[in-house]
Parts: C-alpha cells; sequence; structure tokens
C-alpha cells in the first residue's frame, strides 16, 4: 500500500529529526544549580598545567596552558568558521555578557554582530555608558574544544539565554611544512583591539539545565 501524504511528511519529518538529534550534541548529565551571570570570570593561574600537542589538519599544534578559566554569561551570539585558517582548530567563538551589563538586561539595548573573529557593537545616544565599560563586561571568546561533543554544544548554544564555558586560557604555535602561526589568549578582562579575545580551550559547556563534555 502507498502511504498517503500525510504519513510520508510524518515519516519525513521524523526521520529530519532523528537525524538532527544525531548530529547535535550530547549530554552527559545535569545541572539544577542557577547559572549566576552577575560575577566575572574566575581565572586562575595553570601552573600544574603542562604544555600538550595535536595533530590536526595536517598541523602540528602545541597548547600552552596559561590559566583556568570559567565564565559565566549571557550569549550575545556564535559565530561559526569553516575557511579561515583557525577553523580546523576553532570552528567557532561565543560572544558573552556578564555582570553589570546583564542587570535589568542592559546588553539588549545594544546590537552584537561578529565577524572575522572579531565582535561588533552599535547603541544609540541614550546608551549611558561608554565603550570601555562595554569592553570589560563582555568578551569575544575563541573556542578550542576538547572534544567534538563540547565543540557541538558550544555552537549549538542559544542567544540570550545563560551558558557557562569552562577549560583554559591558552597559547597556540602551530607549524605545518615551513609555515607557521600563533594565537595568544588575553589574560585580563580590561583590554581592547588585536589580541584582546580569549581562546578557550573548552571542556565543558553547561547551557538550559544540561552538561556537556
Amino acid at each position: 500500500m502507498t502511504p498517503t501524504p500525510p504519513v510520508r511528511a510524518l515519516a519525513l519529518v521524523l526521520a529530519l529529526l532523528a537525524f538532527l538529534s544525531a548530529c547535535g550534541p550530547a549530554p552527559s548529565g545535569r545541572s539544577t544549580e542557577p547559572l549566576d551571570v552577575t560575577r566575572d570570570p574566575v581565572q586562575e593561574e595553570a601552573s600544574h598545567a603542562i604544555p600538550f600537542r595535536l595533530e590536526k589538519g595536517g598541523w602540528t599544534v602545541t597548547i600552552t596552558p596559561r590559566a583556568s578559566y570559567v565564565v559565566r554569561g549571557i550569549v550575545l551570539s556564535v559565530e561559526r568558521y569553516r575557511f579561515d585558517r583557525n577553523a580546523f582548530l576553532s570552528p567557532c567563538d561565543v560572544a558573552l555578557a556578564w555582570g553589570p551589563l546583564v542587570e535589568g538586561n542592559l546588553y539588549r539595548k545594544i546590537r552584537w554582530d561578529q565577524s572575522g573573529r572579531w565582535y561588533w557593537w552599535a547603541y544609540g545616544a541614550s546608551f549611558p555608558y561608554d565603550n570601555a565599560f562595554i569592553a570589560r563586561y563582555s568578551a569575544n571568546t575563541h573556542i578550542i574544544p576538547a572534544t567534538e561533543n563540547v565543540g557541538k554544544a558550544a555552537a549549538a548554544l542559544p542567544r540570550h539565554r545563560p551558558a557557562e564555558l569552562k577549560g583554559y586560557l591558552v597559547d597556540v604555535d602551530a607549524t605545518r611544512d615551513g609555515q607557521s602561526f600563533w594565537w595568544h589568549s588575553s589574560l585580563s578582562r580590561e583590554d581592547t583591539g588585536d589580541g584582546s579575545c580569549e581562546v578557550l580551550f573548552l571542556e565543558q559547556v553547561v547551557s538550559q539545565g544540561k552538561v556537556y563534555r
């Protein structure tokens, strides 16, 4: 018997949902602790951590942990990268806001955007603070996922929802066939311009009550 059009349509929808579920991140646990996005990120010297190497995309990559890092904030935007030089290592950036910038939904009075490994903002004349204030309580974080699953979770973070990112701020040095590049993390929340973004070796994501590793 040939399925009727509604039955075929339902089968296609179920197949698509199964496909999307298989491709999405798989939670490894649940978290009932509310994410406090009013506090600054927690950064501690990673004196116990040692550099390690990855072979990826034909590159030999040395990753040097500089500090352990936990940031809890409101997701402003997520930008995926496929074709820039660093995409093989860092497939997405996550822009976050925390502290006074999220109190009273102040961040919603700002227009946010990401491109070219930068994040951008714009606000009207009535906004009560300056660029230094915004830079102090927000950040664009380059994500180097420790696992494919945690990378999927970072790339799928919903905008304007709280999230926690946990791992290490790192320096990256890579070589391939006589070529080389470096990518060093900021260790300050108050710097701006080139080199001010955090480069995070991401080990865990918490979002909407689910933990991803």
